[in-house]
């Protein structure tokens, strides 16, 4: 699983008409295929064009492929031949437009059968009905390459631009390749069930891949594999000082990996790592973000404090590029080494800027690019095509009732708010059961709304700045406050929100060793606060933690290994607390003040759900827990309940797609849920670098 306090929910993968040639394809023949004379098939024939374009750079032969396949009887491969086609003349500037666009309306008028390809072939119109790019003098284009179930944008494009690397989250968290020339997906690695890896980055020549692993003793380490799959290595590893490993960027030789470190004091640093023994060389101590290579591996440019930095390789000197304040991100650096492609959001959105750059310093003002770029950056090929990742996340709190005695649905779920449909999360009802508070999210501010649920009249509450986050809200037991986790002073804290007034209190610190928001619950006398923290010892072992809020004492009730919830039972003497093992997901109730645990359920891995903690009825006669609906993984989960004092699950009546969150009405028959979906899609901006800044053909080894 993706550890809870950083997660990304992703959605998954759909075919469609790429950019490049496929990558480590197995292929099979058939008898008639497998004689010397045979010829290739259309498909094959279509990637050895496909190669003739992006990798050898020859657009006039990969024009004349195209335009053979597209008169041929296989229509999925002429609909995609023309579509190439169509790139190809773009690629070759202003005077070949028309072409292209000849091209992409034999697609649109010809192979409406051929739904993807005539989709894209519209969006290709369309950006040819747009702007210039105003860097280059030709079209700019931008065009979507991957959506669809299991899309996710903590991989990286190969420099030559035939596939991107990504984390298959709902196979086993592996590292995969998606070829995006065939839209098919393949993994690299294979995980067992308590490791993963997340960010990736594809090496300069395209047939190594560096990523962070998550090993089975709960620590990251940093690796390489092939693109084949064959001999992964660890290279970095620090149990006792690292938690957090992620790499960012390998130099242009290949001899150095770009990582963000954070230690096990929660301080970073940005560090190059030796892929040959794994040494390391500190760049810069703090967090940069993105971070990029200059093609002839001199400088690294990174965001700082608004600005664009160059960190020179030779003199080992931070110096400032361009004081841009409003920089969000360096997103590039062009092939030919003259510019750099950066977010700003100096215009009030957040753009895609250039600007033009010679031994390390600027050279004139920025350059408009592109509006609204948003979205995670996923790196540029040498042909100059910049990837990036857009994520369009969809939140919403539910309501639906309950069979108290069958647990069958007596109504469905349906918007908790119409007002903020999308835009909710955390749900939980108030100690008496009138209200509902939820989180909002808004762009990059989260507040609270309190919602009656006899009128269906809701107040946001006024809490200024909206330093809130996490997947945690809960309400204090006299129904005057809510605890929330945000930020007091610049610092991770538990915080409690007046309901009335919106006044904003810390209640608690959040300890260091807790990479992000942690979750956690409420006695119900309201003095004594429940959370979990990793021991600093051993990361993947817990310490449950009571901690006293009038005297901040606290007390250790349990350490054990994979804990990743805990709630608290309505009458405060017992706990339910679920834990990740190696094959299971465990559900154990024990007492609130510490002692002897007594399991409840035990959930194989393949259907358990780590996002959503069992929780108590409130007459306390049952804990209530998620289960992945079999052959689905746990996107679609049924909730279930067992006895408290132990028996056999029943399932209830109640299924939903993406559940995070579930909370019980006082009244035993309503349920308040909460589904996260992350639609992300990855695009490319294309034709947008000056005509000067192409590079070179370079052959791949």
């Amino acid at each position: 699983m993706k550890r809870f306090w950083t997660v990304v929910l992703l959605v998954g993968m759909a075919a469609g008409v790429g950019v490049t040639a496929g990558v480590g394809r197995d292929r099979q023949t058939t008898g008639s295929q497998a004689g010397a004379g045979a010829q290739p098939s259309a498909a094959a024939r279509l990637e050895a064009a496909i190669k003739k374009e992006v990798v050898d750079g020859d657009l006039k032969t990969a024009i004349d492929l195209y335009r053979k396949l597209a008169q041929g009887g296989d229509r999925a491969v002429a609909a995609k031949a023309l579509l190439r086609m169509g790139q190809c003349y773009e690629k070759q500037g202003d005077a070949d437009v028309k072409e292209a666009r000849k091209a992409y309306e034999q697609v649109v008028t010809e192979f409406g059968d051929q739904a993807a390809a005539a989709a894209e072939a519209r969006t290709k119109l369309a950006a040819l009905a747009g702007t210039a790019g105003a860097a280059g003098g030709s079209t700019m284009t931008t065009r979507r390459v991957w959506t669809g179930p299991g899309v996710d944008n903590d991989g990286h494009v190969s420099p030559d631009g035939r596939f991107l690397s990504f984390t298959d989250w709902w196979a086993g968290s592996n590292l995969a390749i998606h070829d995006l020339a065939t839209g098919q997906n393949r993994h690299v690695t294979r995980t067992s069930s308590t490791e993963e890896v997340s960010e990736s980055v594809v090496s300069p020549d395209s047939t190594q891949i560096a990523y962070n692993w998550l090993n089975t003793e709960g620590f990251e380490e940093l690796r390489i594999v092939g693109v084949d799959g064959g001999n992964p290595r660890v290279v970095y590893s620090d149990k006792a000082h690292i938690s957090r490993i992620s790499p960012i960027a390998w130099s242009p030789d290949g001899t150095y990996v770009l990582v963000s470190l954070r230690r096990t004091d929660d301080t970073q640093e940005l560090t190059l790592v030796r892929t040959a023994d794994g040494s390391t060389r500190l760049v810069r101590e703090g967090s940069v973000g993105q971070a990029v290579f200059a093609p002839d591996g001199r400088y690294i440019a990174y965001g700082l404090k608004g600005n664009i930095s160059l960190f020179d390789m030779q003199t080992y000197r931070e110096s400032v590029l361009s004081e841009e304040p409003s920089i969000r991100n360096v997103l590039g650096w062009s092939p030919d080494g003259r510019h750099i492609l950066f977010s700003s959001d100096r215009s009030g959105s957040v753009d895609a800027w250039l600007i033009a750059t010679a031994g390390g310093r600027a050279q004139g003002e920025p350059t408009f690019v592109k509006k609204d770029i948003g979205g995670t950056p996923l790196g540029l090929t040498r042909s100059g095509a910049f990837y990036y990742a857009v994520a369009n996340q969809v939140q919403d709190v539910q309501i639906a009732e309950l069979d108290p005695a069958s647990g069958a649905v007596v109504s469905a779920p349906r918007a908790a708010s119409p007002r903020w449909i999308g835009a909710t999360r955390a749900p939980d009802w108030s100690p008496n059961g009138r209200l509902l508070a939820y989180l909002l999210s808004r762009g990059s501010k989260t507040g609270v709304v309190i919602r009656s649920t006899e009128t269906g009249q809701e107040r946001e509450l006024p809490v200024g700045d909206g330093r809130f986050g996490g997947l945690v809200l809960r309400w204090l037991p006299d129904g005057k406050g809510i605890v929330v986790a945000g930020s007091e002073q610049g610092k991770p804290a538990l915080l409690r929100i007046d309901a009335e007034s919106g006044q904003v209190t810390p209640l608690m610190p959040i300890p260091a060793a807790i990479s992000g928001f942690p979750r956690f619950d409420v006695s119900p006398d309201g003095r004594t606060i429940f959370y979990f923290v990793p021991d600093p010892l051993d990361v993947i072992r817990f310490r449950l933690v009571a901690r006293d809020l009038k005297s901040g004492n606290e007390t250790v009730i349990s350490e054990r290994k994979g804990i990743f919830s805990v709630g608290v039972a309505p009458d405060g003497r017992q706990l339910v607390v679920s834990t990740q093992e190696e094959k299971f997901q465990v559900v154990f109730v024990m007492p609130a003040t510490g002692g002897e645990a007594r399991e409840l359920v035990r959930i194989d891995a393949a259907e358990a759900n780590y996002r959503v903690p069992p929780s108590w009825t409130p007459d306390g006669r049952y804990v209530v827990f998620p289960r992945g609906q079999n052959g689905s993984g746990t996107r679609r989960v049924q909730i279930w309940r067992i006895a408290a004092e132990g028996g056999v699950p029943q399932r209830l009546g109640l299924t939903v797609d993406e559940l995070w969150w579930l909370r019980v009405h006082p009244d035993g028959r309503r349920v308040a849920i909460g589904a996260w979906k992350n639609n992300i899609e990855i695009w490319a901006l294309e034709n947008f670098l000056p005509k000067a800044a192409a590079a070179p053909a370079v052959k791949a080894k």
